[in-house]
């Protein structure tokens, strides 16, 4: 069913190409203002495509309508001008459908008539015509002399062909006759007035009243054509060298162009003799003046002919003869085609670029085809790829190059030295091509030169790899060139090779992340066994940027400096590489040192901060226990505390009880304890096996407040009570800043947080939260008969009991 509808759609459309035309059915194209590429003549240019083939062409057309019943044209023609014009145009499509060269334009469709009364057909694509050209006086000042040079030349061997091939004479050349392709060849065109070589015929007499286009351009015809109607082979000559000194001249104009705009023959005449003279043609550059003028001459048979024209010393130059040469390349003998393209390299940078980007670059194109040439090709190319734009590059050279691309493994094994080149131009091609296809294309030879076994190629790759590497994605990167280098670095035994490979992974080190340097190019780095000073420093070079830019302080120190201090002592260091070596270390050491002191100064801090930390409850309790006590110094605090005597300016309520104005036990959850030695304990000698040593023991005990139980005072082996002493009362809440007073004055703490952990063993009176009944280590049963009231932690006891333990250790 399928194949039975494609075969409707077939024959539809070739109905279609019947009713519209050949041409019109079969190619794409746009007939507006804007789309207008150009003229010659009575044409207009359009751009067009061929719909079967993608082919890019010039579509022709001159509208009938438009132009014999619009302005001037419809009072000033007649039917007979309007006949001759159509007979015209129609003759110049017949006999370029006939001739085939080179320099004459070639057409593809011929000529048809539409509905609408529109001649058209279609050529080769032109860009625009040499009257085009020299119009715009932008594009004018672009045209180089070497281009003018190889026009001239091609214009020339045309018309040779024209006259001892066909057996014509084009009648009519001049600048809307040359069209100019995108490769700059100049093609001859305008074959309306072409006449068969016949001396004893006369022509067409010139007709000064005639409108334009209806006979030859009277400023480039030559004088046997103006004065006696006769056109010979050497009329071509002569309208060449008009063409010649037009193409030097502003606007294009004919150094005959102000005689022929008039019907004055007699002025025609003297301005002739006068022409050798003229500054038309004095003016022209090098040896071109000369040429012309022998080119101009009055007779027709003292005229320079086309061949002396084409070994004149005008083309007597190593441009031009590289041009010729060039051109005709590619009929060369392999070993005579391999010379010219090992020489060229010297020659390119002396041509334009414009030239080298229309001339040069399409020529050298063509021979891609020839492998056992390419690597002395791809030089040439790249060096005018590098003068391209981005659109330039894809428009004119990619498509020459995909198969280069695309034939990777067979290049890979047959042209390693082409594969060379290429990796070489890895970075060039990254910027000219889109990033899509260079991926695809490029890199794909480049991870294969990565693991080729030609050294050459191998060094290429590892050289401009990193040049690259940004281009790619991070997971590529990862997946598809490290373990390439990986691979290169441990398995080759080539010294540069391997140092090459070290060089690489440093090029590439800023792209990777801290994760894949640690796991997958440290353990590379440290599994190395060779000892080579150059690679050594390469190593070396690499741990500098790790160690300064991906690790931290301690992977640094633990991993990178043993490393460095091991390879340091090697004898066959030389005093720069030791020098070195000790530089990185200085920097590394330094990085350390600098961040573990910030570190340190930090933790210090923090322990600073947590130290001279109190909870607003403990604030509040030292407070009101002075205020009870009457108590100011630390000796009355002391005294108030340890002593049976209740003092002098304190109230016996308040020691019976000093802590009863504080806030509940259900509010506060915390009970006091005090770290100080049990009462009645003293040194004695002791025979067990355990109280050898000469240190004093000592027991943390709970002092009853409340209960006022005697207690030892004696000091004995504890040495003086000012080890045990609590710390000083706070400043009471008038002499506190105004920041501080709410804090201070708040009789109960009401919020939920535990208070700050002090450090235990300091005879500091400090709070903790409340235990249920527990038994010790020591045997003794501790008893909290409330939240608050504090019990002794070890009725007595011996010293001996307790061992080794120490509870201020």
């Amino acid at each position: 069913m399928e194949t039975y509808i494609n075969k409707l759609r077939g024959l539809a459309t070739a109905a279609a190409v019947a009713v519209q035309g050949k041409i019109e059915g079969g190619y794409s194209f746009t007939l507006s203002p804007a789309a207008i590429r150009g003229y010659s003549g009575l044409w207009t240019l359009y751009n067009a495509t061929k719909k079967s083939s993608n082919q890019q062409a010039t579509l022709w057309v001159f509208d009938k309508r438009q132009f014999f019943e619009t302005g001037l044209n419809r009072q000033l023609l007649t039917a007979q001008n309007k006949q001759q014009i159509s007979t015209m145009l129609a003759n110049q499509v017949s006999q370029l459908s006939r001739l085939r060269h080179p320099a004459i334009l070639q057409i593809i469709e011929p000529l048809e008539e539409t509905r609408s009364e529109q001649l058209i057909f279609v050529t080769e694509r032109i860009e625009y015509s040499l009257n085009d050209l020299l119009a715009d006086p932008q594009q004018a000042r672009e045209l180089d002399e070497l281009e003018i040079q190889e026009g001239l030349m091609q214009v020339a061997k045309g018309l040779q062909f024209l006259h001892s091939t066909a057996k014509l004479v084009h009648g009519n050349l001049e600048p809307s006759s040359i069209l100019i392709n995108a490769k700059s060849e100049w093609k001859i065109g305008g074959f309306g007035f072409a006449t068969p070589i016949q001396t004893s015929r006369a022509a067409q007499q010139l007709e000064y009243h005639m409108p334009k286009y209806t006979q030859p351009a009277a400023d480039f015809a030559a004088p046997e054509y103006v004065l006696d109607s006769r056109m010979v082979p050497a009329s071509d000559v002569f309208a060449l060298g008009c063409l010649a000194a037009a193409a030097h001249s502003p606007g294009g104009q004919s150094p005959m162009h102000a005689a022929a705009s008039s019907n004055d023959l007699g002025a025609y005449r003297r301005l002739l003799t006068q022409l050798p003279k003229s500054s038309a043609i004095s003016s022209l550059p090098g040896s071109l003046s000369a040429v012309v003028k022998q080119m101009l001459e009055p007779s027709y048979e003292q005229r320079m002919t086309l061949a002396q024209f084409q070994s004149s010393a005008y083309f007597d130059n190593v441009l031009s003869a590289t041009l010729r040469y060039l051109a005709a390349l590619i009929e060369q003998p392999g070993d005579q085609k391999i010379a010219f393209l090992r020489g060229l390299p010297q020659m390119l940078p002396k041509f334009p670029v414009r030239v080298l980007k229309r001339q040069v670059l399409p020529h050298l194109l063509k021979l891609l085809s020839d492998r056992n040439a390419l690597r002395f090709l791809l030089p040439n190319i790249f060096h005018i790829v590098d003068k391209l734009n981005q659109a330039e590059f894809v428009s004119l050279a990619l498509p020459e190059l995909k198969p280069i691309f695309a034939a990777n493994e067979q290049i890979q094994q047959q042209q390693p030295q082409a594969v060379v080149v290429i990796v070489s131009k890895l970075e060039l091609l990254k910027g000219k091509m889109p990033t899509q296809d260079f991926q695809s294309m490029v890199m794909p030879m480049c991870y294969a030169a990565l693991t080729s076994t030609v050294p050459q190629v191998q060094d290429s790759a590892l050289q401009h790899a990193p040049a690259v590497a940004k281009s790619v994605s991070s997971s590529e990167l990862r997946e598809q060139l490290l373990p390439r280098l990986q691979h290169v670095y441990a398995k080759s035994s080539i010294l540069s090779i391997k140092i090459r490979a070290i060089k690489c992974l440093h090029g590439i080190l800023g792209l990777l992340d801290k994760q894949t340097i640690i796991s997958k190019v440290m353990p590379l780095l440290k599994r190395t066994k060779s000892r080579d000073p150059a690679v050594v420093m390469a190593i070396l070079d690499m741990y500098e940027e790790i160690g300064l830019s991906f690790l931290d302080r301690k992977q640094v120190a633990m991993e990178i400096l043993p490393i460095l201090w091991t390879q340091i002592i090697d004898d066959r260091l030389r005093l720069p590489q030791f020098e070195r070596f000790s530089q990185v270390i200085a920097k590394l050491q330094s990085r350390v040192e600098t961040e573990h002191r910030r570190h340190l100064e930090q933790v210090q801090r923090i322990d600073e901060q947590a130290g001279r930390f109190v909870p607003p409850i403990m604030e509040h309790a030292e407070s009101t226990f002075a205020q009870q006590t009457g108590s100011t110094t630390d000796d009355d605090l002391f005294a108030s505390l340890v002593n049976k005597n209740v003092p002098t300016n304190g109230s016996a309520a308040a020691m019976q009880n000093p802590l009863a104005n504080l806030a509940p036990a259900s509010n506060l959850d915390l009970e006091w304890e005090w770290d100080a030695p049990a009462p009645g304990m003293q040194s004695r000698p002791d025979t067990n096996a355990h109280s050898k040593s000469t240190a004093a023991r000592r027991v943390s005990v709970e002092v009853d407040f409340a209960s006022n139980d005697g207690m030892s005072d004696t000091a004995d082996d504890f040495g003086s009570f000012a080890s045990f002493l609590p710390p000083p009362p706070p400043p009471s809440s008038s002499s506190l800043p105004a920041s501080s007073k709410s804090v201070a004055a708040k009789p109960a703490l009401q919020l939920n947080m535990a208070p700050k952990p002090v450090p235990q063993n300091n005879g500091s009176l400090k709070p903790r939260s409340y235990q249920p009944p527990k038994t010790t280590k020591f045997g003794a049963t501790k008893v909290a008969t409330s939240p608050l009231n504090l019990s002794q932690k070890h009725a007595g006891g011996k010293a001996a009991d307790l061992g080794d333990f120490d509870p201020f250790a």
